[in-house]
Formats: structure tokens, C-alpha cells, sequence
């Protein structure tokens, strides 16, 4: 469920390229130090890192299609935005990485949850404007999002795969209860318009996969918008409906692997999120992850790491940050 690292400036650079463009404040007196750990939907992050500047500008977002929030809170020494906000120690400042972001960091520590908008967006009932906001330690919001999140640094080395699975809403939904009530007062978001269609289109589809008649075509008429709108924005997907396919395949996963479904027969689960076939569905899942959907639910009981492994994407022994963010981006 975990990885950590230790590492100079050109290390970190190739690390972190995967969210942003890195440049050392100071390349010969620059260490960082990161433990990540995977929550299925999310990702959390701790460590202590050099000083340094962040950035995703426009030519980036032209080709990078991360669509994930960021939060990050520096726990002994702030840091400053783009536009000149400032952000100090243990006030949380969110980041769209869908947009513009940029920002310079003295050395410090800090903590950071790194959550995919399909996961969290559904959980916010009036999503105002996420990027750019600050929780000041100050507020209720902030500063029980700020416990949270320090809590759960202490607590993460030790958590069981299991412990990590009963967490995973539960953080979810504390992190959409501190940001909405303040992101409500806020000016809404730009929610139209071709920029924001992958957006919409994948809200759409993860509050609606558990519908039969979920097709290319169903999406089309309801979302008023072309077919072949619809196939350009899911070409780099692999098409509409394999999309579809993977977003089911991943739900049925969080379901088997959820120990409040363990009674429940796996055929259930499956037609509960789509599948009219458990062989068809068994196939599909063996498929895209490596083992039976039987197998996963057994190794997760037990407690089975070394079964569970196949669900998570490794590089060699030790998870990498690219192919965990990558693997939250297709899930």
C-alpha cells in the first residue's frame, strides 16, 4: 500500500514530472524525502522536501490530461502561489490540476492527498471554485481538515490493506465536507463548454455505471452532444465503451474488496454494477487485473498482500508515484 524514497534534485525532478515541472531553489542543498501511500482512490503523500518551484502551464495542460485535486498542507513553512497568495504552515491550499498552477516552497515538511475529480467531485453537492482556495488553520473547516490529514500521517504506516479500504469513503467524505462548505461561497466553476466535456462526460458516467443501459449513444442524447464529440474525448481511453468497461470492472473491485460486502455473492456484486453474466464478468475482470474476481475477495479477508499485489501497479518491487497517478487517471 506504500512506498518512500530518498532523493537529490534530479532524482525528485523525474519523480515528480508526472504532476508538475520542478526547478531547485538550490540544486547543491536540496534532499527530499516522501513516504506515498495508495487508498485505491486516492493517494496520500508525506515527506520533507528542498526548496523549490512548481509548475503546470498551459503548454502542459495541452498534453497532460490529469484531471485530479491536490491538496497540500506545509506543516512548518508556507509557501507562495503564482499570483502572489500566500499560504502558511498547516492552512490547506487546494489546487485543480486541470488549470494553470504554480508555486515556490522553502524547505519543509508537509502532507498532500492527490484525489482523481471523479472521486471526490460526486461527494461535493454545489462544487464552487476548488483551484486556488485556501482553508486557513483558523476556520473549523481548516483546521479539522488539518487534523484529519495529520492523523492520518500517524496512522498510515500501520494501517492494514483492510483498515486502508474502511477509510477510503470516510476520508473522501470529511474532505468533501470541509472544502464544499467553503467552496460554496464561492463563484461557481465554468461547468460547459469543449474544454470541460471530458469533465462532464466522466462525472455523468461515474454517478450512472450501475444503469444497463449506460451506451455511447445514451451519453450522446443526454448530455447533449455529438458522437463524435463523444469518441475524440475518449480516444485517449482506449474509445467510449472501453472506458465504460474499466470503470465498471474498477467499481466491482472496490465492492469485492469492501469487507462490508463480504456475505454478498460475487454474481450479485457484478449485476449490481452492470454485468448480467458472472462468467462473462469473471473473464473480463481476470483480464484487467491479473486474478479472479473469487481470488481478490479471498485475498483481501486474509489479508493476502502478496495476492492483493496483481490490483495495484508496480515498477519492479517498489510502487512509482507515475504509475500510481496513472493508474488513479484510468480508474
Amino acid at each position: 500500500m506504500g512506498t518512500s524514497s530518498n532523493q537529490g534534485f534530479a532524482v525528485w525532478r523525474q519523480t515528480i514530472e508526472v504532476l508538475f515541472d520542478a526547478t531547485a531553489l538550490d540544486t547543491n542543498d536540496f534532499s527530499a524525502s516522501m513516504a506515498v501511500y495508495h487508498f485505491n482512490r486516492f493517494l496520500f503523500c508525506m515527506g520533507s522536501l528542498g526548496g523549490a518551484r512548481y509548475c503546470r502551464d498551459r503548454a502542459r495542460l495541452g498534453w497532460c490530461d490529469l484531471d485530479h485535486y491536490l491538496l497540500h498542507i506545509p506543516l512548518h513553512r508556507g509557501l507562495v502561489c503564482g499570483n502572489g497568495l500566500r499560504v502558511r504552515p498547516l492552512d490547506v491550499v487546494v489546487l485543480d490540476l486541470s488549470q494553470p498552477a504554480g508555486f515556490s516552497m522553502a524547505a519543509g515538511e508537509g502532507v498532500s492527498l492527490l484525489i482523481p475529480r471523479t472521486a471526490l467531485s460526486p461527494l461535493l453537492y454545489d462544487t464552487g471554485q476548488l483551484h486556488g482556495l485556501v482553508l486557513r488553520r483558523e476556520s473549523a473547516s481548516g483546521a479539522l481538515l488539518t487534523q484529519l490529514m495529520s492523523s492520518l500521517a500517524i496512522a498510515v504506516p500501520r494501517l492494514s490493506m483492510d483498515e486502508a479500504f474502511r477509510l477510503t469513503l470516510p476520508v473522501l467524505g470529511m474532505v468533501a465536507a470541509c472544502l464544499g462548505q467553503v467552496a460554496a461561497r464561492t463563484a461557481a466553476a465554468p461547468r460547459s463548454g469543449p474544454a470541460h466535456l471530458g469533465r462532464r462526460v466522466r462525472l455523468y458516467i461515474e454517478q450512472n455505471l450501475q444503469r444497463e443501459d449506460l451506451t455511447p449513444g445514451v451519453l450522446a442524447k443526454e448530455l447533449g452532444v455529438s458522437r463524435s464529440q463523444l469518441y475524440r474525448e475518449f480516444e485517449k481511453f482506449g474509445g467510449v465503451r472501453h472506458y465504460l468497461l474499466q470503470r465498471r470492472l474498477r467499481r466491482c473491485l472496490f465492492a469485492l474488496c469492501d469487507p462490508g460486502n463480504a456475505a454478498r455473492r460475487i454474481s450479485d456484486l457484478a449485476y449490481d454494477h452492470g454485468f448480467a453474466d458472472e462468467a462473462h464478468f469473471s473473464r473480463l475482470f481476470r483480464k484487467a487485473f491479473g486474478l479472479s474476481p473469487r481470488a481478490a475477495k479471498g485475498a483481501m479477508q486474509r489479508g493476502d498482500l502478496a495476492g492483493f499485489a496483481p490490483l495495484v501497479p508496480y515498477a519492479g518491487d517498489t510502487p512509482g508515484l507515475a504509475d500510481w497517478v496513472r493508474e488513479l487517471t484510468s480508474s
